[in-house]
């Protein structure tokens, strides 16, 4: 799983160029009516949200400032977009149980595969979308009496100062790049049934206008 943390992400990033990109996708084999479901309630999971500052040499350090700016501006703008559309909702905020935890864990490596699977193509999966979190969700379902859960995943990376002025000197690119993608989850049968992904090389979740935008796009298409 380490590997396909790596090369996901990054072949993504060659992918893509420098605007922000989303795609989503839809399981067709379990669509979500939300217009005939009416009275549906969806729990919003703590972002699994890290922002980090690339070094001149490179390396990504994690900054606990920056990550708890972030996931508060990405929390509150989801909630706000959600409220706007009339969903209730119920919040699971500072995940410390630990099945909780170890279902945030799960979405991380099942979203991980899901881009791996866009370059490439698994044998099992191809061109179907059909992708589970498996039936401990329904925990969740029970907890907070929910139909769905919303899964958040963002990384967020900022060039340091020297970094940034080599890049500027040698016309280079810096390196930082924004990468998550969010899912919906049926926490009936624990299928995936909505998924979309975001790259960009711009944007900053360290503002309330940037991250916004990003969860605008994080947001894009989501069938609700």
């Amino acid at each position: 799983m380490r590997y396909l943390e790596k090369i996901a992400p990054l072949a993504l990033c060659i992918l893509l160029c420098a605007c922000a990109q989303a795609s989503n996708d839809i399981a067709t084999s379990a669509p979500v009516n939300w217009t005939a479901e009416r009275g549906k309630k969806v729990v919003l999971i703590d972002p699994d949200v890290e922002l980090s500052e690339l070094t001149f040499g490179g390396v990504a350090e994690p900054r606990a400032d920056w990550t708890q700016t972030g996931k508060n501006f990405i929390k509150a703008d989801i909630a706000s977009t959600l409220l706007a559309k009339g969903i209730a909702t119920a919040t699971a905020d500072s995940v410390t149980d630990p099945h909780e935890v170890q279902l945030v864990k799960l979405h991380g490596a099942v979203g991980q595969s899901i881009l791996q699977n866009y370059i490439l193509k698994l044998p099992t999966k191809k061109n179907n979308f059909d992708w589970t979190l498996g039936p401990g969700v329904a925990a969740l379902h029970d907890r907070y009496q929910a139909d769905y859960a919303l899964f958040v995943y963002v990384r967020d990376s900022y060039s340091s100062d020297s970094k940034m002025a080599f890049a500027i000197l040698t016309m280079s690119p810096t390196g930082a790049m924004q990468l998550g993608f969010a899912s919906l989850v049926d926490l009936r049968t624990g299928r995936v049934v909505w998924f979309n992904r975001l790259a960009s090389a711009t944007g900053s979740l360290k503002t309330d206008k940037g991250a916004a935008a990003s969860v605008d796009n994080l947001l894009h298409g989501l069938p609700l």
